[in-house]
């Protein structure tokens, strides 16, 4: 944990909001429904069960990075499980946040192990609504075994900057759009420019890890004070912007812990 990410960590705490003083109907809708703890986690379990396997894995992997950390290295499973999969917290807000907007088109930059991806593909009731990207191919194949007759998931092995524009392209109007990868001042923001031509006025982009370092959170800065960005939502691990033209801009820091 570097000091950048514990600084604003502990500043987080310290000031997101509390439910009871939000006056946005829209983000306390949302609270309520999808960011809220929720104590029936029944419906999570045989994912959390894939998880717990990951996490004792012992195979070998090639690990291909092509963001931030720009490097490839020989890793085991249980090791890349331990350091990219997303909290089961935070993949179980995604996962609300896309079933009660009523989500049915939607891209992931980042599949690693297929986890989070798994998350968004519940409650899909139509073939190929969750489009997910990953660039290092022996990652993508262990994610490949949990997709097995999950016809809501289609994976794409690329680069981001190759892959996403032809996704883009193919599927045009866009519901929501996680970017989990890339963590760079540059490619953030190209990935916000590249995905705005294809949203609409409901639409969502999620930001992962936009504390992970100083230039993540420039980028996340700048993201939420764009002018065509109507709500923003920071919860810390992810942020959260929305489009609403009909929305007061505001930007809210709220707590999911």
């Amino acid at each position: 944990m570097n000091l950048h990410y514990l600084k604003h960590f502990i500043l987080h705490y310290l000031t997101a909001k509390w439910i009871d003083v939000l006056h946005s109907p829209f983000v306390f809708d949302l609270y309520q429904k999808c960011i809220k703890k929720e104590k029936n986690l029944s419906a999570y379990a045989t994912i959390e069960n894939k998880r717990a396997q990951l996490l004792k894995d012992n195979r070998a992997l090639f690990y291909e990075d092509y963001g931030a950390s720009s490097h490839s290295r020989k890793l085991l499973v249980k090791t890349l499980a331990k350091k990219h999969l997303k909290p089961a917290r935070v993949a179980q807000v995604l996962s609300r946040l896309k079933n009660h907007l009523a989500y049915t088109n939607c891209i992931e930059l980042g599949t690693s192990l297929g986890i989070t991806t798994q998350y968004l593909s519940l409650g899909s009731n139509q073939p190929s609504s969750i489009h997910t990207i990953e660039a290092s191919k022996e990652v993508r194949e262990i994610a490949l075994e949990s997709f097995v007759n999950n016809l809501s998931i289609t994976s794409h092995l690329g680069n981001f900057d190759d892959a996403l524009p032809n996704i883009l392209k193919e599927l045009n109007n866009i519901d929501m759009i996680f970017i989990d990868g890339n963590h760079t001042f540059d490619a953030t923001l190209r990935y916000f420019e590249w995905c705005l031509p294809h949203l609409h006025n409901n639409s969502m982009l999620v930001f992962d890890d936009i504390y992970w370092s100083k230039d993540m959170t420039k980028a996340w800065e700048i993201i939420k004070q764009d002018k065509r960005v109507s709500v923003s939502i920071d919860l810390f691990f992810v942020g959260l912007v929305f489009f609403r033209k009909e929305q007061v801009k505001e930007n809210f820091k709220l707590r999911i812990l």
